[in-house]
């Protein structure tokens, strides 16, 4: 694409330079400019993009977009007012992009993003080639045949749109997890959705959003902003702020879901097991239909009724739901058994907001014969406010906890679990264990027949971030391990 052709479309504050090169890519990363590619500065929080505007221009920037103007240089530019905007806009021109021959789901909310996004992804595999069906999130990024593991839970929309560009094979679909954060700072611009899908809303990245309020209006843009113009609303009823969503957008593109009696893909009844959970549903007060899935856990009742509702928003019929369900054992890091010859049980869960934490030991809770042990901590530089929350609820649900770090990040770990104890009630049997292999190993110890461990906080993640470096650090992996040197040595 032509330069001036873009600038057309582009909200131009002022712009500079007479050339009219051909574009050939987009990126804001100063180290991935080649010729003919055009440079966005973005403003972030912790560099001014324009400072790397002669590094750009070195590599061979044909022209370069700023929310400031980029004073006397040698390529045509433009002072815009949303640089970040105008990246994946732009983005989608330079690439000749078209989604409308694209299924596009969009996921958001605070808990059950990542189950869904791979329920769905399961379920569009079954309509479409399964190599064609795209899926980015929290855990890894799937584009025809190439995989990598997530740099955040929603990339920019002009990485997308590139992967799009270069591949053999076009997606028939993409999932996505949308994340408040790239809703707020406008990381999908360029997107749009075939299906938004709302979860649910509690408490968390108030370091970043300062108030729910602000958290919600976040989480609304996808579904104003975000769709195209048939797109479909999937929305949870039963949370507040899903209910809220659909009375401002109104019910004419709304598929609703829940226990609640108005729901279009309503829950009648559940049965959660060890190894199953069952589900049956009445789909727009037509007779209940049963569904059943490998995955464990109360909270998996939502998440796969929310698949059935993204199925009734997308015209998918129930039998290829019912053959995606059957296709699924687990979802990495959710609730995720660990594989040990232990006379008790042992999962994994990715759980770091206080619902999350709820939900997954109020589960382990029903279900467990023995004792039920939690394992946790919180992330540093992030929400303060919801670390005496967390051990709130876990103090409910659990009969004893090992409170340890998470990803401390620049924060002091003891600092951390200074905030969680607060929250921890004087009767409530606790023990504080900064290393988290060495609480990990405390709770294995502690454990005896039918009881169940909870290491909550970290699911899939592979590392633990400490001042800044990610050391290698995978729970899972850390159980086994501990297990058999107790084991070994007793």
């Amino acid at each position: 694409m032509k330069w001036l052709d873009l600038l057309q479309e582009l909200p131009c504050i002022a712009s500079g330079g007479t050339e009219n090169p051909v574009l050939s890519s987009i990126t804001c990363d100063s180290r991935e400019v080649r010729p003919g590619s055009l440079f966005v500065a973005i403003s972030g929080f912790s560099a001014n993009g324009d400072k790397f505007i002669p590094d750009a221009l070195a590599n061979g920037a044909a022209a370069v977009v700023s929310q400031n103007n980029p004073g006397n240089i040698s390529v045509p530019w433009a002072k815009v007012g949303n640089a970040r905007q105008v990246l994946g806009v732009a983005a989608q021109k330079i690439y000749g992009i078209d989604l409308s021959g694209i299924t596009m789901v969009g996921i958001t909310g605070t808990n059950g993003k990542t189950t869904t996004a791979y329920l769905t992804q399961m379920l569009l595999s079954q309509v479409y080639s399964p190599v064609s069906v795209w899926m980015f999130g929290t855990i890894k990024y799937l584009a025809g045949n190439k995989t990598e593991s997530a740099h955040t839970t929603t990339p920019e929309a002009s990485l997308i749109f590139k992967d799009i560009y270069e591949a053999a094979q076009k997606p028939s679909a993409i999932v996505m997890e949308a994340s408040s954060h790239s809703l707020a700072l406008f990381r999908i611009a360029g997107l749009s959705y075939d299906c938004t899908v709302f979860t649910n809303l509690t408490q968390d990245h108030l370091d970043f959003h300062e108030s729910m309020e602000n958290y919600y209006q976040a989480k609304k843009l996808l579904f104003t902003d975000y769709r195209k113009p048939r797109g479909k609303a999937v929305i949870n009823i039963d949370d507040a702020y899903g209910k809220r969503l659909v009375e401002e957008l109104g019910r004419d593109t709304v598929v609703t879901f829940g226990v609640n009696e108005k729901a279009d893909v309503r829950i009648v009844k559940s049965l959660c097991e060890w190894n199953q959970t069952t589900i049956e549903l009445s789909i727009r007060g037509k007779p209940a239909q049963r569904f059943t899935c490998a995955l464990a856990g109360g909270f998996n009742v939502y998440n796969m009724t929310t698949l059935c509702a993204i199925a009734v928003a997308l015209d998918i019929d129930s039998e290829t739901v019912k053959a995606c369900f059957a296709s699924i054992s687990t979802v990495p890091g959710r609730m995720d058994r660990v594989a040990l010859d232990a006379p008790f049980s042992v999962f994994v869960d990715y759980a770091h907001t206080p619902d999350a934490l709820e939900n997954v030991l109020s589960t382990a809770a029903k279900l467990t014969q023995g004792r039920l042990f939690c394992v946790f901590g919180c992330g540093g530089d992030r929400d303060r406010k919801k670390r005496p929350i967390m051990a709130e609820a876990v103090a409910r649900h659990s009969d004893e906890a090992f409170v340890t770090s998470d990803n401390p990040r620049s924060e002091k770990p003891e600092d951390i679990i200074s905030d969680v104890a607060k929250g921890m009630p004087l009767d409530f049997p606790f023990q504080i264990i900064v290393d988290r292999k060495a609480a990990i190993r405390a709770a294995l110890r502690a454990a005896k027949a039918k009881d169940c461990i909870v290491v909550a906080g970290k699911g899939h993640e592979d590392y633990q971030e400490i001042k800044g470096v990610r050391h290698h650090f995978d729970d899972k992996e850390i159980i086994v391990e501990a297990y058999k040197e107790l084991t070994q040595h007793e």
